[in-house]
């Protein structure tokens, strides 16, 4: 005979209630329904950072964020057309040579906490100052 095992908690190691969440978030991005709220600007939740070619910059992320939007917006005197930024997700600074580059007016999605802690940018361009302007967004499940 073979019987179906029902467990009260089949993720001994974990929240399964965190599991469900993460799950129906998923289901939700999968859908196109994100489910992200804006963060307020008074909980930090959007960032006008100014990006350099001098050295790497990090986001300033509230610690409720999953994700962000990220606008570039280049320096009035760049060349449209040109990429201006570099950018890394995984930890380690983008250089001159080096990252997924962006131009004026690109929009980038940013999702996940490790990846927003990770992010690091840098301008492309000597002597030009980008922005990067950053939404940042919490989960429905969060408030």
């Amino acid at each position: 005979m073979n019987e179906c095992r029902l467990e009260k908690n089949p993720y001994p190691h974990g929240n399964i209630g965190i599991l469900i969440n993460y799950v129906e978030e998923l289901v939700l991005i999968n859908a196109k329904e994100r489910g992200l709220i804006p963060i307020s600007e008074e909980q930090s939740g959007y960032q006008d950072l100014k990006v350099l070619s001098t050295k790497g910059q990090r986001l300033r992320v509230p610690e409720e964020a999953v994700s962000a939007t990220i606008m570039v917006e280049a320096d009035q005197t760049a060349f449209q057309k040109n990429r201006v930024i570099r950018f890394k997700e995984n930890g380690t600074a983008p250089t001159l040579n080096s990252g997924f580059a962006l131009g004026d007016n690109d929009i980038y999605e940013l999702v996940g906490k490790e990846n927003l802690k990770n992010f690091s940018v840098i301008g492309i361009e000597e002597s030009k100052t980008h922005f990067l302007r950053i939404q940042y967004y919490k989960t429905a499940q969060s408030q």
